[in-house]
């Protein structure tokens, strides 16, 4: 999975660095003291020591302009600890700090869009959070500013695409799950065409095997393993899973 934690933390690294600003909102910490505790969360070996880290800063200085990018690394970090609820719970802490936090939006998309199931009795309101995160995510994108000065234009252009390309993921889930299916087909073109990651192409197609739509999830199964990012385990599981939905097809 891609990890654009990594390139937040490098920018604001340097930004605290040479005291300059970083993203939308000018930030820069206000003591040195407070600069040493960012770090300190940036540089976190693992998830844990991250979630720790994150929450001395904000304890220790409440009035810290990095409350929003602490909260959203927090909600970061429990989804590499595969905690979906709290994942979204400091999601939504995140964007409560911060309204324009394009990736705290787009991880509470992915969040309820990989964590809803078809038989859930709570799907209604899932999928409204999902068209919810999804329709703001792709908002605050629109005006996402470069995270660093140095960033290329090209570069920062293809960052923003496969960001939209995870939007539209979840997006073709809620309208897979709420029995939209031309819409689904188009969301999910265009995680085809924008999202780096193989494995989005994946469950693209094995949502559509929830609702025994095996024809047509075919397609993106061929589509994750014909990506240039698909490694050979990768090309393994479209395999495998192209078989199974093969096998449902019926008999002629």
């Amino acid at each position: 999975m891609r990890r654009f934690t990594t390139l937040a933390a490098v920018t604001v690294t340097a930004a605290l660095c040479a005291g300059s600003a970083f993203a939308q909102k000018q930030l820069k910490p206000k003591s040195q003291k407070e600069g040493l505790a960012i770090n300190a969360m940036i540089q976190a070996p693992d998830p844990d020591a991250r979630i720790k880290a994150a929450e001395e800063l904000i304890t220790k200085f409440a009035d810290t302009d990095f409350k929003g990018y602490a909260l959203y690394l927090e909600a970061d970090a429990y989804q590499q600890k595969g905690d979906a609820e709290k994942a979204i719970v400091y999601g939504e802490k995140c964007l409560e700090a911060d309204p324009k936090n394009y990736q705290g939006a787009i991880l509470l998309a992915k969040m309820y869009a990989q964590t809803t199931k078809i038989n859930d009795l709570d799907k209604a309101e899932k999928l409204a959070n999902i068209n919810k995160y999804g329709a703001l995510s792709l908002e605050l994108l629109k005006t996402a500013e470069k995270p660093n000065a140095q960033l290329g234009d090209a570069d920062w252009a293809g960052i923003k695409k496969d960001f939209e390309g995870q939007v539209y993921f979840s997006l073709g889930v809620a309208a897979t799950y709420g029995n939209k299916l031309d819409d689904a087909k188009a969301d999910f073109t265009k995680v085809a065409e924008m999202d780096s990651d193989p494995t989005d192409l994946i469950r693209a197609g094995r949502t559509l095997q929830d609702v025994k739509k095996y024809a047509e999830s075919i397609e993106w199964f061929d589509k994750a393993a014909a990506s240039p990012n698909a490694n050979e385990q990768i090309k393994k599981i479209a395999a495998s899973d192209k078989a199974r939905s093969t096998a449902m097809l019926p008999k002629k």
